[in-house]
């Protein structure tokens, strides 16, 4: 687990990745496979981008649901300093193992 995921979970992590988020870890993981290996037309491409929109709306509702004022502000920080990649990193990371 990584600097980053480490205070992550400190701040709620655990509580803010729920089984919808998982799922879409788990879709954006397998449309990502099939976008790597097609060429030179992309039809993933798109796709790829609704599931990236849609579990980032899910990551914020689940911030602002499931942790209390302080631990939404504390976690949004941490998160901020990340840049998306490493925020979809981090996401597949815990849940690909260091979050079970």
């Amino acid at each position: 687990m990584d600097k980053h995921t480490l205070m992550l979970e400190l701040k709620g992590l655990s509580r803010v990745v729920d089984r919808d988020v998982r799922g879409l870890i788990f879709k954006r993981s397998a449309i990502k496979e099939l976008s790597d290996a097609y060429e030179p037309v992309n039809p993933f491409e798109t796709l790829l981008d609704v599931v990236e929109d849609e579990l980032g709306l899910a990551v914020q509702h689940n911030i602002f649901a499931k942790l209390s004022d302080g631990e939404r502000i504390a976690f949004r920080n941490q998160w901020e300093q990340m840049r998306a990649h490493e925020q979809l990193r981090c996401l597949e990371q815990y849940c690909n193992g260091a979050g079970r």
